[in-house]
């Protein structure tokens, strides 16, 4: 009151100042003089640094997380007042939440342009006709100015309306252009996008109003384009399935040759009757809730193009009587299959599968062929025609290689066998052959119809002279001998010979045991001599003495029974050694059950395992001492009952348990372990780990094409599923 001129209405109107302030701003008076920190920033402060976040990241989302992170000046802020200046904020419509995520909202061009002081009439106008999509054109016209003239002053008008609501709220961009990024990169219909994604034409207009181009980008890149917002993204994943069907949690195309191959491995797992498949592919389609629809669905106009179709295809063995079953060709290695069956051995002669079927069953077994068809069928999609001189499928179940006698391959078996009654002969043709005996006795026993009488079949076996029987007799070196040996070696001896006369008659004269097409001595018998054979030596060459015995299964009988009981063991491809060379260094038939032992309680069930692997995860035995090669020791599990195996990229791949494997089961396991893995990583740890070959890391992800695994070709990664993809998609982008 002393100050001069100062009278009650001032002073109280100071006094109400006074009080005015420090209702607003005491607690923030006593938190300066150190008693509360939080009470120095008040909520307006708050929310102006939350607003003031988005400055520089135009439409890209924060977490609560990210925000407390980056509010550097409200440390001392609790988290509790952040989260409720969110919420007014939220309330308020300057925030919006979306996908676990905060956005800043900003205002539309289509409604600031009223209310922007900084624009005249005309350009109103303009704007307003461009965003209608009214051409260059016609809005020159309307405003009487040339077309270059409207596209600048559209361009200088939404620099303005820009420049005049950013002042007032520090946003930086309009609304629209949150569409930029995907406008000017990837190609798409418009139509489609305001369906499917939101989008409305007027967004592009504004775009184009800032003579901005749409780009040519394949839309599925923009899947996994980080520059988009996740929830882009998603729709634009829905978008990109809008026209493939979900089956056993796979998204397939929306045609009838995608969907045929998708149904086929849910419905054919065992044999089925072609029209029963199609009767199941469209009610499982109706089961789907699929519309019908005739480019789709199995139509009588479609079937036989349809049935010629899966006959062909490599997912399927076609066999008799129009029957299918699923079978993903292309996951498997066939190495040792074709190893097996030594294709390249046969010339100028035919099989039929039903021989092999019953020669190799455990091969067989293993790679789950259940019947002759089913290899004539697989052997014709594996094996180049023409490949192995000249292989060549022929109707079922029958391969060819070259040209092939029947008449005369069958006068020359019943030659070596003779006489013989009509039951023994056929058996003969079937053992030798592998024909159905049915069609043996209905179709081709009328070839050998002139040698027939009473019951019988007789061969006037040729007497040899005693001077050529000794000649012979002195030439053949050896123990045993196939008929085509000896007759060339007859032939080279007496270039006039007849090679009738050989014939089991004057074999045995010379002190042979014969059999259909071979024979020997010294031995009781063809196995008594290959026991010996495949003995003899401490080691033992395999890749000669299988093209040489191709022909004969009692080779095989015996080389597998005795890999079995580990008198012989292979320890390289290809190379056998002698139980008895192992044992001079100490190694016993005990020690190598011992290590099978070993190597089954360490290995947890349903477990992928090699011997490299083993080694890397710490199992130790004696046996490694010895210094061997991996596939002497993986050879000691393979005939272990308890392990199931499988060849595969140069590698011997071991499982723990009884089941079919493959490379594709083998991969499955990888990828599921792991959850997701890089292309490449998976390519490596195949390598390094299992000791797998992998020359081209295509040939992984063909391997895959039917599993549930996902393959993201942009990342070149693999997933267990798409749903594992889709999460790992969330969670690295922090929605949850």
């Amino acid at each position: 009151m002393q100050i001069k001129s100062m009278g009650v209405v001032s002073a109280d109107e100071v006094s109400d100042a006074i009080i005015s302030y420090l209702e607003k701003n005491l607690q923030r008076i006593i938190s300066f003089s150190g008693t509360d920190s939080d009470s120095m920033v008040d909520d307006k402060d708050i929310e102006e640094e939350i607003i003031a976040l988005y400055n520089d990241l135009g439409f890209r989302g924060l977490s609560l997380k990210e925000m407390t992170e980056e509010l550097f000046t409200l440390k001392s802020v609790p988290e509790e007042r952040i989260k409720k200046a969110i919420g007014r904020l939220l309330a308020a419509g300057k925030l919006e939440y979306v996908d676990y995520r905060c956005h800043r909202v900003y205002r539309k061009l289509e409604d600031s342009i009223d209310s922007c002081p900084a624009l005249n009439d005309r350009a109103r106008i303009v704007i307003r006709l461009r965003l209608q999509g009214r051409t260059l054109e016609e809005i020159g016209k309307v405003v009487n100015v040339t077309r270059e003239r409207v596209r600048q002053i559209a361009s200088k008008a939404i620099s303005k309306a820009r420049a005049y609501y950013g002042a007032g709220t520090q946003a930086v961009v309009f609304d629209e252009e949150y569409y930029q990024h995907l406008f000017e990169t990837y190609a798409f219909d418009r139509k489609d996008a305001e369906e499917w994604l939101g989008i409305p034409e007027s967004v592009f207009r504004y775009l184009e109003a800032l003579s901005i181009k749409q780009g040519k980008e394949d839309l599925l890149n923009a899947v996994d384009d980080k520059q988009l917002d996740a929830g882009l993204r998603l729709k634009i994943k829905s978008y990109l399935n809008r026209n493939k069907i979900l089956i056993n949690g796979k998204w397939v195309e929306r045609k009838r040759s995608e969907l045929e191959r998708a149904l086929v491995s849910e419905l054919c797992k065992d044999n089925i009757r072609f029209d029963d498949f199609a009767i199941g592919y469209n009610k499982y389609l109706e089961q789907l809730g699929v519309e019908y629809d005739e480019t789709i669905y199995y139509t009588n106009d479609v079937i036989r193009t349809r049935k010629n179709s899966l006959m062909d295809a490599r997912f399927v063995l076609w066999k008799q009587f129009e029957t299918l079953r699923y079978y993903d060709i292309d996951s498997r290695d066939y190495t040792e299959l074709l190893e097996v069956l030594n294709l390249d051995a046969y010339q100028d002669t035919e099989r039929s599968t039903l021989k092999w079927l019953k020669d190799y069953p455990e091969i067989m077994e293993r790679y789950d062929i259940r019947d002759q068809y089913e290899l004539h069928n697989l052997l014709k999609k594996i094996v180049p025609d023409d490949s192995y001189h000249h292989f060549h499928c022929e109707r079922n179940p029958i391969v060819r290689f070259g040209e092939f006698d029947r008449q005369k391959a069958f006068r020359e078996l019943l030659l070596n066998n003779a006489p013989i009654t009509q039951e023994n002969l056929v058996d003969l043709l079937h053992e030798e052959f592998g024909y159905d005996k049915g069609t043996i006795v209905g179709s081709y026993l009328r070839l050998l119809d002139v040698f027939y009488h009473q019951g019988m079949y007789t061969v006037d076996q040729k007497r040899m002279s005693s001077d050529n029987r000794d000649r012979l007799s002195e030439a053949l070196k050896d123990d045993f001998y196939y008929y085509d040996e000896i007759r060339s070696i007859y032939r080279s001896l007496s270039p006039d010979a007849d090679i009738d006369e050989i014939n089991s008659l004057n074999l045995k004269m010379m002190g042979f045991v014969c059999a259909s097409k071979s024979c020997v001595r010294n031995y009781p018998n063809a196995e008594a001599y290959f026991e010996h054979l495949l003995t003899e030596h401490d080691i033992t060459d395999l890749s000669e003495l299988r093209r040489r015995h191709t022909y004969n299964q009692s080779f095989y009988s015996r080389l597998d029974a005795l890999r079995k009981n580990r008198d012989v063991i292979e320890y390289e491809p290809g190379q056998l050694i002698n139980i008895r060379r192992l044992e001079a260094a100490g190694i016993t038939k005990d020690m190598l059950q011992g290590f099978c032992d070993d190597v089954f309680d360490y290995v947890d069930d349903d477990t992928y395992f090699s011997i490299q692997s083993l080694k890397q995860d710490g199992f130790k035995s004696e046996l490694f001492e010895q210094g061997f090669d991996d596939w002497f020791y993986a050879n000691l599990l393979v005939f272990d009952p308890r392990f199931s195996h499988s060849q595969m990229f140069s590698a011997i791949i071991l499982y723990k348990g009884v089941r079919e494997i493959t490379i594709r089961t083998f991969e499955e396991s990888i990828v599921n372990e792991h959850r997701s893995i890089d292309v490449y990583d998976l390519q490596s740890e195949m390598e390094d780990r299992y000791g797998c070959k992998v020359q081209d890391k295509s040939k992984l992800i063909y391997k895959l094409e039917d599993s549930r695994v996902y393959y993201d070709r942009i990342l070149d990664r693999l997933y267990a599923d798409r749903g594992v993809y889709e999460r790992e998609l969330d969670d690295v982008e922090g929605y949850r």
